[in-house]
């Protein structure tokens, strides 16, 4: 049997489509994976208090700014979250 030109552009329209569906669905599953890292976010919190200059300046006495001790800096790596691991530096 002889493949019609209008037979081998259908093949070859159901491969490009096959293709594309394959790469949508394998992206997708990737994207499910990594979907807890997105919605867990960094772990940095944010609270504002709005205080007066004076008040800030009574709270902080020498006293408490001796004793004061330096908070725990959070660590950012770029390559572990979803959106930077699209990244080509990333790979």
């Amino acid at each position: 049997m002889r493949m019609t030109n209008d037979h081998r552009r259908r093949l070859r329209a159901w491969a490009v489509f096959g293709t594309a569906m394959t790469t949508a669905a394998c992206g997708a599953a990737w994207m499910v994976s990594a979907w807890e890292d997105v919605s867990r976010g960094n772990g940095v919190s944010v609270q504002r208090e709005t205080k007066s200059p004076e008040e800030i300046r009574e709270y902080w006495t020498s006293e408490r700014v001796r004793r004061a001790e330096p908070a725990e800096m959070p660590v950012w790596v770029p390559c572990e979250h979803f959106p930077h691991s699209l990244a080509p530096r990333c790979w």
